[in-house]
């Protein structure tokens, strides 16, 4: 994705009704300051997290699942998320509809020190009121762990675009 490109996704998702939880492990943290750096974030993101240690990561998925960086860890924290935004926006202010919300998540291996044995990935969910679950897998053909990153952050930038446009 090109800055121009990802611009227009930023802008469009910020436009939008959507409202989100966001949290990222090991990866995707790029997507948190892009979302932040372009102005209306604070219409977009209601909380972003990155829970890093094991007993965080578990509190957010609700159980102690493993592997923690897989499809089925992304959804358990996109509906950890999900439900911490539906919390967050309990009570709508009088007279508006409610926003659609959704839980977003990505959980990642990427170019470590020492190298790690197996592949560098990155497992990307988003979970929405409306009842759609979506889970994206990526792998990479680059060993430089910040080209990974933004690949990864383009990605959930991309599936937040794709759960705002409905």
């Amino acid at each position: 994705m090109t800055s121009d490109e990802r611009l227009a996704v930023i802008r469009a998702i910020h436009d939008s009704p959507l409202r989100i939880v966001l949290a990222v492990t090991g990866g995707g943290m790029l997507a948190v300051s892009d979302l932040l750096t372009i102005p209306g974030g604070s219409r977009t993101i209601l909380e972003a997290s990155i829970p890093y240690s094991v007993r965080s990561l578990y509190e957010l998925m609700g159980s102690e699942l493993e592997p923690h960086v897989s499809d089925e860890a992304a959804l358990a924290m996109a509906d950890g998320c999900l439900a911490r935004a539906q919390h967050l926006v309990s009570t709508p202010k009088p007279g508006t509809e409610p926003w659609p919300l959704a839980g977003i998540s990505c959980t990642a291996a990427l170019v470590t020190d020492p190298p790690r044995r197996g592949e560098d990935r990155a497992h990307i969910a988003a979970v929405s009121d409306s009842g759609v679950r979506i889970a994206r897998k990526i792998t990479y053909d680059t060993d430089d762990r910040i080209a990974q990153d933004r690949e990864t952050s383009d990605v959930v930038l991309a599936l937040i675009a794709d759960i705002a446009a409905g």
